[in-house]
């Protein structure tokens, strides 16, 4: 039973991860958390929804993850910017001005801007770091304004 769920499972959990974390090594690191999950809470609860149940579970292990690390913005992620993101035209100032601006944000501001940017919900965000939504409105807010400044000087 368990390899058939592996087998059926485990590409599509890892690529919801490669998805959202944008490293493959992560990304099999937190595919291999969720089905050790799995196999820890299979002999005490057979779930009726089971994809439903996995995908929390992935979720959640994602949100662990990013509670546990600092993160920090790379070309990639500006890849996928889009032009609502930020303020001012990205393409006035250099790939590298704008990752140095975003990274010298206090991480309170740097980790909501960077969830933001890598398409995760005001919602999602606040659950991640366990604050309120309207919280980190106002967070991505002033993390705007401050690297709006940062790049004009």
């Amino acid at each position: 039973m368990l390899e058939e769920l592996i087998q059926n499972y485990y590409d599509r959990i890892q690529y919801y991860f490669i998805q959202r974390v944008k490293d493959r090594y992560i990304a099999e690191d937190l595919t291999q958390e969720v089905f050790l999950k799995v196999v820890l809470a299979l002999p005490k609860r057979q779930p009726d929804h089971f994809e439903s149940w996995l995908f929390t579970i992935a979720k959640f292990t994602l949100y662990d993850h990013y509670r546990r690390k600092k993160i920090s913005v790379g070309v990639e992620d500006l890849a996928t910017l889009a032009s609502d993101d930020l303020p001012f035209n990205q393409k006035a100032i250099s790939d590298t001005a704008l990752i140095d601006a975003i990274n010298r944000l206090s991480d309170k501001l740097r980790r909501p801007l960077i969830l933001s940017i890598r398409g995760y919900s005001y919602q999602e965000i606040a659950a991640i770091i366990g604050v309120k939504e309207s919280t980190i409105k106002s967070r991505i807010f002033q993390a705007r304004q401050k690297i709006k400044k940062q790049v004009k000087e």
